[in-house]
């Protein structure tokens, strides 16, 4: 081999090993590139879906407060309260549409992000556009944080259950919530009356026997947290005889704080110590009982003497727990859910199915 020779071959060499460099440096740009949008693209999805479901939850929520506005607005300005990888969120990156027959609210977030090594190929951004469904269904299949009561179906009806049945003074009927629940919501209620001559029964006092629960403690702590059960539709579930005023003040007090930190300014607007919120610890759910569908119940109006009666769940209400009026436990009415005829599934949240879907 002469001199000119191996001069060529390290020539060739060298060629070649910057080109390949070269292409590696650019299978590195475009992972680095590539990997930042991806990043970019979670980031997104998870504004979008919160978006989607503060939108879906005012048909919970805010039930007096106008629609589509009310969605929108609420979608809208949980967007714009994130960021994509540190970049804020604007308006014009954001489109939300609410479907109000079918309480659904897709939301689309677009956001442009700056490239790093592609810039070197003249690509100086990057769009990014994802969608998120989200849809609050009308009826419910249980809940997994039902507070140990029972609301009777006529509880806010007037002269007593009975005359109330007569009236159609109730809640839900044929698994649909009526005319009359929707017109007390944000109306205040005995939610269980501590004085034995509002008993339904000697020791019935609106209280109910959460499977695995038994005995003062547990029903105390089921009032402050999350009984650690699933309350269902259409089950049976036994009352939890005598009053125990001190779980219940105790329980209560727990969850509210003593005096209560939170307070009810409107329906889906709550003072709470870090400002007007949409949510508060003190909204909270507890099954409805078919009043007027109890055999024996009516004309009387009261359980047989003696016996621990079981319940039917016909629907769900979820109340902004206010505290003791007198030796009351009273409560305003935030919603209305029936049990779902179809035995629909999904995501529970405070009994009514709020939940991202697929519409692909």
């Amino acid at each position: 081999m002469n001199m000119n020779t191996s001069k060529k071959q390290e020539g060739f060499v060298i060629a070649v090993l910057a080109i390949v460099l070269l292409a590696l440096v650019g299978f590195l740009a475009l992972a680095v590139d590539i990997g930042v949008l991806y990043s970019a693209r979670t980031s997104a999805q998870g504004v979008a879906d919160a978006a989607a479901l503060a939108g879906a939850f005012t048909f919970i929520n805010d039930t007096k407060s106008p629609q589509p506005q009310t969605a929108s607005d609420n979608a809208l300005q949980v967007a714009l309260n994130n960021s994509i990888l540190g970049q804020p969120v604007a308006a014009g990156d954001v489109n939300v549409n609410v479907d109000t027959a079918n309480r659904r609210v897709t939301v689309d977030v677009q956001s442009t992000q700056n490239t790093y090594f592609a810039r070197a190929l003249g690509v100086q951004t990057a769009n990014v556009g994802v969608e998120a469904v989200a849809e609050a269904a009308p009826n419910s299949t249980g809940t997994a944080c039902a507070k140990p009561w029972f609301i009777p179906n006529t509880a806010l009806g007037a002269g007593g259950a009975c005359p109330a049945c007569a009236a159609n003074q109730v809640l839900v009927s044929g698994g649909q919530v009526t005319a009359f629940g929707q017109s007390q919501i944000g109306q205040q209620f005995i939610l269980k009356s501590q004085n034995p001559q509002n008993t339904l029964a000697p020791g019935q006092f609106y209280s109910i026997q959460l499977p695995g629960s038994s005995g003062g403690n547990d029903y105390r702590n089921n009032i402050a947290t999350c009984a650690n059960t699933y309350v269902r539709c259409g089950d049976f579930y036994s009352t939890e005889n005598g009053n125990m005023v001190g779980p219940t003040k105790q329980g209560v007090n727990d969850l509210l704080g003593n005096p209560p930190t939170d307070r009810w300014v409107s329906v889906g607007q709550y003072q709470t110590p870090i400002g007007l919120s949409d949510t508060s610890k003190a909204v909270a759910v507890a099954p409805i009982w078919d009043t007027c569908g109890t055999s024996g119940f009516c004309p009387t109006g009261s359980f047989p003497t003696g016996s621990k009666t079981t319940l039917q769940i016909i629907g769900f209400a979820v109340f902004f727990l206010e505290g003791f009026q007198g030796s009351d436990v009273v409560a305003r009415l935030i919603n209305v859910s029936s049990c779902s005829p179809n035995d629909e599934t999904g995501g529970t949240v405070l009994s009514l199915p709020l939940r991202l879907v697929r519409t692909q």
